[in-house]
């Protein structure tokens, strides 16, 4: 067993740079993970992570669609890790989970919500922010872009491995006439 134990804490030296290591389910409760628009349901959601964007990118994230201003929730306890405005994602921000690997990120938002700073300690439903069309969403596509990654590294958030939070927000959910339905 050492060498089982000495094999897992040498391999993440071993991979090459850039590349993160990931054993089982990176986000650490998955099941308590909160849909992060007020009001939408599982059966609403559309999985758009492998959807193509331009030069040749992949969406990995999906889109949650819902009206200017609908509130946006904390999907989990965690920090704000980070605000952002840019020209892509537009008013954005991260939000570090509690296990301080796992890193959701919130764009295209209208606003924060008031008196939010990068720190900020929230937890799971709490408002944080308004459903907007900022960024290159295009005017009047409002919606949330959420996405999930796994850190190695919570100082390096720019580097995480991408994770499909789609089957993460529908999990146990049931869809009624839909083909596959659970």
């Amino acid at each position: 067993m050492p060498n089982i134990r000495r094999a897992l804490i040498l391999l993440p030296l071993l991979l090459p740079a850039g590349c993160a290591l990931s054993i089982g389910n990176p986000v650490a409760d998955a099941s308590s993970l909160l849909i992060p628009v007020a009001g939408v349901t599982a059966e609403q959601l559309r999985d758009s992570y492998l959807a193509p964007r331009s030069d040749g990118r992949t969406h990995n994230a999906i889109d949650i669609m819902a009206p200017r201003g609908t509130r946006v929730l904390a999907a989990t306890d965690g920090t704000i890790l980070k605000l952002h405005q840019g020209t892509v994602g537009g008013n954005s921000l991260y939000l570090l989970d509690r296990n301080g690997r796992t890193l959701y990120y919130y764009a295209h938002l209208d606003r924060y919500v008031d008196n939010l700073v990068e720190g900020q300690t929230v937890s799971r439903g709490e408002i944080i922010a308004y459903v907007g069309d900022t960024g290159n969403a295009g005017t009047g596509n409002y919606h949330l872009h959420f996405s999930v990654s796994h850190l190695a590294d919570a100082h390096r958030w720019w580097e995480g491995v991408s994770t499909n939070p789609y089957p993460l927000l529908t999990r146990g959910a049931r869809f009624p006439g839909r083909l596959g339905a659970r």
